[in-house]
C-alpha cells in the first residue's frame, strides 16, 4: 500500500526543513557543500578559478611588466658617489622600469532555478535525513551544467534572457582568433587534428607558452572524438590505447579536454586559472508546497559572474566541423 499525500507532504515538509535554515539562505557549510558539487560536474567550470564574493562587485587588481627590466650596469665609479648626480652607479631615469597596472571588475548577475518535485516522486525518494543530500546532490548536478552552458555560451545579445545573462568565454576571446579552416583544403570537412593544435601554439603570444604544461584545449565533444578515432588509427602504443582507455588526449604536450556545451565550430586554448568564476555568498534555497498540483517547490537563488584574468592570454578557434568551400 502507497504513502499517503499527507504523511509524504510532512516527511518532505521535515526533509526539506534543514535547506531553509536562516530564511532560505544557506549557511556557510551547506553553501560550501552545495559549490563542492558543482565543482565536481562540468570540464571547464570544475577548473576554473573560484572567487568567493562578499558584495556584488570585485575588483581584482593585476602587476607585472610589458617589457625588459634588466639593464646593464654603469662602470667604472662608486655606487656611493656624492656629487651631482652624473657620477654614479644607478640606472638613468630614462632606462628604469615602471610596474604595469590593470583592474578588471566581476559584477554578479542573478540567476535562479524553480524546481518542482510531485508526491508521487517523493514516494521513491524521501529516506529521511537522506532526502536534503539527494536533492542537494541532483539540484547541484544541473546547476552545474547549466552554469558551465552560460560560462561558454553566453552572450548579452542572445534572445534567450538566461544566456543573455554575461558574455561567456566565447564572446570574451576576441584578441587572439585561429582559423581551422586554413588547415584543410576546398571540400574537406575541418576537423581537430595536430596542425589545429600547433596554429592555436603560434597564435598564442609567446609570453604565455613558457608554462605550456599549465595550458589546455577545450574543445567539443564530437571533436575529441573524432580526434581520438585518427589517433587509433596510429600504428603506436598511443594509438592503442587512445582506442581501448580514456587517457587524456595530447598533442605537442598539451592535454585536450573535452567540454560538452562547447559549440561543435569553436575551441579555447587557455590556462584553466585564467578564467575566473565569480559567485556572491548567500546562495539561497527556498521551498513552498502545491496542494492542489501536488507538488513540492524549490527555488534557488545565486548571484555570478565570469571574465577572463587576461582575455590576451586566450586563443579562439573558429570554423570547426565545417565544409572548406
Amino acid at each position: 500500500m502507497g504513502v499517503s499525500n499527507a504523511v509524504l507532504s510532512k516527511r518532505a515538509d521535515i526533509g526539506i526543513g534543514d535547506l531553509e535554515a536562516n530564511g532560505g539562505k544557506l549557511d556557510p557549510e551547506q553553501e560550501k557543500r552545495f559549490l563542492d558539487l558543482i565543482k565536481k560536474e562540468p570540464t571547464i567550470l570544475s577548473q576554473a578559478r573560484w572567487i568567493n564574493m562578499s558584495a556584488p562587485q570585485r575588483k581584482i587588481n593585476r602587476m607585472g611588466f610589458d617589457q625588459r627590466v634588466m639593464k646593464a650596469a654603469p662602470q667604472g665609479t662608486s655606487p656611493y658617489a656624492q656629487d651631482d648626480g652624473s657620477n654614479n652607479r644607478w640606472l638613468a631615469a630614462a632606462d628604469r622600469s615602471k610596474v604595469v597596472t590593470s583592474q578588471i571588475t566581476l559584477t554578479t548577475k542573478e540567476v535562479m532555478a524553480e524546481i518542482h518535485i510531485p508526491y508521487e516522486v517523493l514516494e521513491d525518494n524521501i529516506e529521511g535525513a537522506g532526502f536534503e543530500d539527494h536533492i542537494m546532490s541532483e539540484m547541484a548536478r544541473q546547476v552545474a551544467r547549466d552554469l558551465e552552458d552560460l560560462l561558454i555560451n553566453g552572450d548579452t545579445a542572445s534572445g534567450d534572457p538566461y544566456m543573455a545573462t554575461f558574455d561567456g568565454l566565447l564572446k570574451q576571446a576576441t584578441s587572439n582568433i585561429y582559423d581551422a579552416a586554413g588547415d584543410f583544403a576546398s571540400g574537406e570537412t575541418v576537423s581537430l587534428i595536430p596542425d589545429t593544435v600547433e596554429g592555436n601554439l603560434l597564435t598564442m603570444p609567446e609570453q604565455y607558452l613558457r608554462n605550456m604544461n599549465d595550458l589546455r584545449y577545450y574543445t567539443g565533444t564530437p571533436s575529441t572524438i573524432r580526434y581520438r578515432g585518427n589517433v587509433a588509427k596510429r600504428a603506436t602504443g598511443y594509438g592503442d590505447s587512445s582506442l581501448t582507455t580514456e587517457n587524456n588526449l595530447m598533442a605537442y604536450g598539451l592535454q585536450i579536454d573535452a567540454a560538452p556545451y562547447m559549440p561543435a565550430a569553436n575551441s579555447i586554448f587557455t590556462f584553466p586559472n585564467n578564467i575566473i568564476f565569480g559567485v556572491q555568498r548567500d546562495i539561497s534555497i527556498e521551498t513552498d508546497k502545491d496542494i492542489r498540483a501536488r507538488e513540492i517547490i524549490i527555488v534557488l537563488t545565486m548571484r555570478i559572474d565570469s571574465l577572463y584574468d587576461l582575455e590576451e592570454a586566450v586563443v579562439k578557434t573558429t570554423n570547426l566541423g565545417t565544409v572548406v568551400p
